[in-house]
């Protein structure tokens, strides 16, 4: 599977970022309703989850393990998130190439 590896790895970066202010705010003494702050939590978690299947099954591995059946998991999760790491494609004039 070929895929935009820095654009997935710029992502994780910037979600990994998101995910520690977050829980930096929920770990102050609540004064007010945080529901919001926690469902948000929840989806960038499964958000860098997903990512981190996508890259893991880019190089042939597993994230997570402890699934039913691990390799169809990791083939549907990797293979619906892909679709927004397409790997650019480059003209040979552009890349420096034998003209």
């Amino acid at each position: 599977m070929m895929i935009d590896g820095p654009k997935l790895r710029a992502d994780l970066g910037v979600l990994a970022h998101d995910c520690r202010a977050l829980k930096n705010v929920l770990r102050e003494t609540w004064t007010r309703p945080m529901a919001d702050e926690q469902r948000r939590l929840a989806r960038l978690k499964r958000r860098v989850t997903e990512l981190c299947v996508l890259r893991a099954w880019s190089r042939r591995r597993f994230h997570v393990r402890n699934v039913e059946d691990a390799e169809a998991w990791h083939a549907a999760v990797a293979s619906r998130v892909a679709k927004d790491y397409p790997l650019a494609k480059v003209d040979a004039n552009e890349a420096g190439g034998l003209r």
